[in-house]
């Protein structure tokens, strides 16, 4: 298997020494431009707000009307204003890329970026900037989409929603300290700007500054007592500081508020199954499930429930779940909801040529001819390409893991995507981990520090250098792991229990 190293080594040299440096610097251009539009805030602190061009003062309105209740989490309540202001007014730009940029639905996504680039004369310059950057980057274009965003950021400085757009886009790339500078700004320019501490404090929270995250979370609910959403953000923000009791009463607090909360009712189920309580968790995903507003809902919450069976190391019940979702997906023209539900089938299979076959109808699923944006298809694609890596490792099939390692590093090289650089930077420390080159290994594993596997990893390459310090730090990040996807479920179980006792016990 020596032929692995080779490659994973001859990919590293042009990507990690050239294009991970180009990646930092769109990032960095990107938060130049941030930066310079809140210099400007500083010295004109006059707060704006986003610019809106239609002929329709109702669909004005639904514009507005729309963007709270997707930013208290009433998704699907706001997706359905935007959808209405469309129709009162087909040539209103703005509604359209809101729809594509915050919808689920991959069909929808697709067929709105259109409208909303067919429309994009109709509207006003700064709007005309969001379309541009917004359709850029889900186009995967990513230097014109920094070039419009930083312009519209130059240009309005005190604009609180457009500050917020660039901080919920900085966010989809997960980049969460920059986008944190970015909201600080929004709640600068606006102090009482309920969504601005929202977002704030998951950003604090994603980068495990919890004090502050938590801190953000009294100022979002103070602003907003009497809606879900406050406490169902307190409830979240608890549970990835593994304050899991918190989280439950915090839920509750929610669902009192609103019984047919559904992101409160999935969160009581992901929080329940990150305990242990995953019967419980599954009557509550079931509950969710009744509450769905669309199939994308229905999906999301049905591979959650499948999460469960896997804890139990039920894999053959996770199977049945995920087959028929994946066949459900197939009926519906979702190809990437299908593609994901057999990747998740490949990650926990026992069998290595089950796994493999599993992820070839996964790649298939993909380049089937459905309608989604570009970026979700390179997105999805470098995750199956990345779990093909680590199977064929495992399988001890170096041709395979050649092959996909090649295919994943030109995908990487052509974008600038977080999720794909990660991908990349995953299946490549996997590789070199697994040749003994634990150095070359640990600069790749450093960049995929969110995900369990990397994450295990990691510590393993720490361990291997000696550096017993930073193996026993990343074990501390893996235990304290609480997110509940699947490779949570099959890597952190074990690493958490101590955690857990004392966390959720008291």
């Amino acid at each position: 298997m020596r032929s692995l190293v080779a490659v994973a080594t001859r990919a590293r040299t042009p990507f990690s020494a050239v294009k991970r440096k180009l990646f930092a610097c769109v990032f960095a251009i990107a938060l130049s431009g941030v930066a310079a539009a809140r210099d400007a805030a500083q010295q004109t602190p006059a707060l704006t707000l986003m610019s809106v061009t239609t002929k329709s003062e109702e669909a004005r309105t639904l514009l507005r009307d729309g963007l709270r209740k997707w930013q208290i989490l009433y998704t699907e309540e706001g997706l359905r204003e935007w959808r209405k202001a469309v129709e009162l007014d087909p040539q209103f730009a703005l509604a359209h890329t809101f729809l594509f940029f915050l919808s689920r639905d991959p069909v929808e996504q697709s067929s709105e970026r259109e409208k909303a680039l067919a429309t994009k004369r109709f509207a006003g310059h700064e709007e005309q900037l969001i379309i541009d950057w917004l359709s850029s980057s889900m186009d995967g274009s990513w230097i014109p989409a920094i070039q419009a965003m930083n312009e519209a950021q130059q240009e309005f400085p005190g604009d609180r929603d457009l500050a917020w757009l660039a901080g919920r886009w900085l966010t989809g790339q997960q980049q969460w300290g920059r986008a944190a500078v970015t909201y600080e700004r929004v709640v600068r320019l606006d102090p009482n700007f309920p969504e601005g501490w929202n977002s704030l404090g998951y950003c604090y929270a994603r980068t495990r500054m919890f004090g502050k995250a938590f801190a953000a979370m009294k100022k979002y609910t103070g602003l907003l007592p009497n809606e879900s959403n406050s406490q169902d953000s307190f409830a979240e923000i608890s549970r990835i500081a593994g304050k899991f009791d918190d989280a439950l009463v915090h839920y509750r607090a929610s669902l009192k508020i609103d019984p047919n909360f559904v992101e409160s009712i999935l969160g009581m189920a992901d929080t329940l199954a990150l305990m242990g309580d995953e019967a419980q968790a599954r009557a509550e995903y079931a509950q969710a499930i009744q509450h769905a507003h669309s199939y994308v809902e229905v999906a999301l919450f049905t591979r959650q429930s499948a999460i469960t069976y896997v804890r139990e190391n039920n894999y053959k019940q996770a199977d049945a779940e995920l087959s028929a979702l994946a066949q459900q997906a197939h009926e519906k023209n979702l190809g990437t909801v299908e593609a994901e539900a057999y990747r998740m089938m490949a990650l926990y299979q026992k069998d290595d040529a089950k796994a493999l076959e599993l992820l070839q109808k996964s790649e298939s699923a993909l380049h089937e001819d459905h309608p989604m944006p570009r970026s979700l298809v390179d997105q999805q694609l470098a995750a199956i390409l990345r779990t093909r890596v680590e199977r064929a490792v495992q399988a001890n099939k170096p041709d395979l893991a050649n092959s996909a390692l090649k295919e994943l590093a030109g995908l990487a090289g052509s974008s600038s995507d977080a999720a794909i650089q990660m991908a990349y930077d995953a299946a490549s420390g996997a590789i070199l981990l697994a040749q003994g080159s634990y150095e070359e290994a640990v600069s790749h594993l450093e960049e995929d520090d969110r995900n369990p596997f990397s994450l295990k990893r990691l510590a393993t390459a720490y361990d291997k250098l000696g550096e017993k310090e930073k193996a026993k730090q990343a074990e501390e990040r893996l235990a304290g792991f609480f997110e509940p996807t699947l490779e949570q479920a099959l890597v952190v179980p074990s690493k958490r229990s101590p955690a857990r006792s004392s966390k959720t016990r008291s």
